[in-house]
């Protein structure tokens, strides 16, 4: 952490306090404050600022500043409608193209994920997910539809913390990854396309609920100013 850029330390430090509900969603960020608050210099927070935006937890607006992102239950609702029938795209397509050294990998990195439930950060959990299901997006072959499919996890980063806050949906998660390593040995892709709804549900559940107990007063009070 010592050769770790100032940027970096403040980025990870208000990702902790948004993905930990410190922070509410659409809470105005103001540079000035934060460069107080981390005693630093302005332009550390906007580098800051612009690590958190390209991870889908800020949005920044010209002359208005930074806020904390919040989907609305719409929004969310049409995002993972899209991202789970294009997961299931791309299961289909991977399905005859999964080689035995995949398996191997998709095994390896299931265990570390539940092996980690306890010792890892969310941040690391997340990281290991991802790398289990980029080698069945990689084996679909079709480098558009893994394009679409990281934008819309980056879009719904947030949301996965959400869920991610009591170790038992994360224990859910980790043994939800067998399944799929399963599913796709005996190429059911009837059971794979329920593993697409399930896996990533409860990320929308969660987040709903989470946003749904911020009072309307609440949110407004925090984003005066940047409309």
């Amino acid at each position: 952490m010592k050769d770790c850029p100032p940027s970096q330390r403040v980025a990870d430090h208000l990702e902790d306090l948004i993905l930990s509900g410190q922070l509410l969603p659409r809470e105005r960020l103001g540079e000035t404050d934060m460069a107080d608050r981390f005693s630093v210099k302005r332009h550390v927070i906007r580098d800051a600022f612009k690590t958190l935006e390209s991870k889908g937890l800020l949005e920044i607006k010209r002359y208005k500043g930074a806020r904390v992102v919040s989907l609305s239950m719409k929004e969310i609702s049409d995002v993972f409608d899209i991202r789970i029938n294009l997961e299931r795209f791309a299961y289909s397509l991977a399905l005859n193209n999964m080689r035995e050294e995949d398996f191997e990998g998709l095994q390896t990195i299931a265990q570390k994920f539940l092996d980690s439930v306890d010792t890892a950060s969310i941040e690391e959990l997340s990281r290991l997910n991802t790398e289990f299901h980029n080698i069945i997006y990689k084996r679909a072959d079709n480098i558009p539809l893994l394009e679409i499919i990281t934008d819309l996890h980056i879009k719904l980063y947030i949301t996965r913390f959400a869920a991610w806050d009591k170790r038992e949906n994360i224990i859910q998660s980790g043994e939800e990854h067998f399944e799929f390593i399963d599913a796709l040995r005996k190429k059911d892709l009837g059971v794979l396309n329920d593993l697409a709804r399930r896996h990533i549900y409860n990320s929308k559940i969660a987040y709903e609920k989470r946003v749904s107990k911020i009072t309307p007063l609440a949110l407004c009070e925090k984003e005066v100013g940047f409309e």
